[in-house]
């Protein structure tokens, strides 16, 4: 678990491979080469100030002034658009309970459970209001802000300090470098440099993650995490529900595949990581993690 004093800080990762070219405001056109055929659509942005921009709910700030086309907007502009129908295929699936054959078995393993975890996913798609901790809200002045992603860049003398958890995610093994860190109890996704060079989703019919032969997943598995959408899908959980940093207070926070399927039907639904499991397994291939 990666925690900065008052800077409390968790790791994520994502990238996607896009371009966006600007056209006359609030509209921008986005174009997906990972889409197959390649797609081109226009999507609407809202301008909440000169730094800072709104999509699907969404804010992002500090990343660049739209109108020099940045690419770090872009990228976080086609992102969102691809979250949201991802994550509505999550809950589609999830409605299907233990009769689900991408891993709801394996990391909520009750069907008591559907409601409350497509509940959880409807807020990532709603992109609702984080509930700030007081001290974060007279900063702020409100107590229920929109998650807001925030760009953080080398040589910014207002974030050097954050930027030192960008740099110390070796252990995790992104070559020295986290890509992206939140602070418990705010609604910022801070957006290091190195998240716009990894993958972003999870390919179509990807490998399932490694078994042994005793039938369990290897020592330190947690390919279903390493893509950009389960570690974004892993920051939301945790900032949508407190309660979930209590758990991470009281043991270990469970990043392992084998520690998260062991947890029992009440415990999983704490653990944060099962969200991003859940939702990185949708694309292996049926029945890849039917338990």
């Amino acid at each position: 678990m990666l925690l900065f004093s008052s800077w409390s800080c968790i790791l994520f990762s994502a990238l996607f491979a896009v371009s966006v070219a600007l056209i006359p405001r609030p509209t921008y056109r986005i174009s997906s080469r990972q889409q197959t055929p390649p797609q081109e659509v226009n999507i609407e942005i809202k301008y909440l100030d000169a730094n800072t921009i709104s999509y699907n709910g969404y804010s992002i700030s500090n990343c660049g002034n739209v109108h020099d086309k940045p690419p770090e907007i872009h990228a976080l502009l086609a992102f969102l658009h691809r979250m949201k129908p991802q994550l509505e295929r999550v809950i589609k699936d999830s409605q299907q309970g233990t009769r689900s054959l991408h891993g709801y078995s394996a990391f909520f393993k009750s069907d008591r459970n559907i409601r409350k975890v497509a509940a959880a996913y409807q807020q990532m798609v709603d992109a609702s209001p984080i509930i700030v901790s007081a001290e974060r809200a007279k900063v702020i002045g409100k107590r229920t802000p929109q998650p807001l992603f925030r760009c953080l860049k080398e040589g910014d003398p207002n974030t050097t300090k954050i930027m030192d958890g960008c740099k110390s995610g070796a252990q995790y093994g992104f070559a020295g470098n986290n890509p992206i860190l939140i602070t418990p109890g705010t609604e910022l996704i801070y957006v290091c440099p190195v998240f716009f060079e990894l993958t972003q989703f999870p390919p179509p019919k990807r490998a399932c993650p490694t078994l042994g032969s005793d039938g369990q997943f290897k020592p330190g598995e947690m390919s279903l995490l390493t893509f950009g959408f389960s570690y974004i899908v892993y920051a939301l959980a945790l900032m949508y529900d407190r309660g979930m940093y209590d758990l991470l207070d009281n043991r270990q926070e469970l990043r392992d595949m084998q520690y998260a399927v062991e947890l029992n039907s009440r415990v999983s639904m704490l653990n944060a990581a099962s969200y991003g499991f859940y939702a990185g397994g949708l694309n292996s291939p049926q029945p890849c993690l039917w338990w």
